[in-house]
């Protein structure tokens, strides 16, 4: 009979490939409104995509567009709190094609819409 070890991630890769995801990880906290490919992002720190799109996965839980998505809809969610601030104006200006788009990833994240989202900021203001 085999023993399995698991082994964590840190013991797969050199702490210098661990240093260069968490740059990638923080370059899309700044950089959340660009569209930007894990390739591009890859590139950008010479890294092997795959290889990138693994420690960011282990490091976040998410991979590479999913976590920038993550990333994008929580800044949205600040600007939905300006109430007079139109929808489509906050799903430009976090990078989303559409206001379609913006609703359609806001609701797979959050289990609503931006709508919905902002009616139940209302209604705890008025209680």
């Amino acid at each position: 009979m085999y023993k399995t070890y698991r082994m964590s991630i840190s013991e797969f890769h050199s702490p210098y490939a661990l240093a260069r995801a968490r740059k990638v990880i923080e370059y899309i906290h700044c950089h959340f409104m660009e569209t930007l490919s894990p390739e591009q992002l890859a590139e950008e720190v010479k890294m092997d995509t795959k290889q990138l799109q693994s420690i960011v996965q282990f490091l976040t839980g998410h991979t590479i567009h999913n976590y920038k998505m993550h990333v994008r809809i929580d800044h949205a969610k600040t600007e939905l709190e300006d109430f007079s601030k139109a929808i489509k104006d906050i799903a430009g200006k976090h990078g989303f094609a559409s206001a379609s788009h913006f609703i359609r990833e806001f609701k797979k994240r959050m289990d609503m819409t931006p709508g919905q989202y902002r009616y139940q900021l209302s209604a705890s203001i008025n209680h």
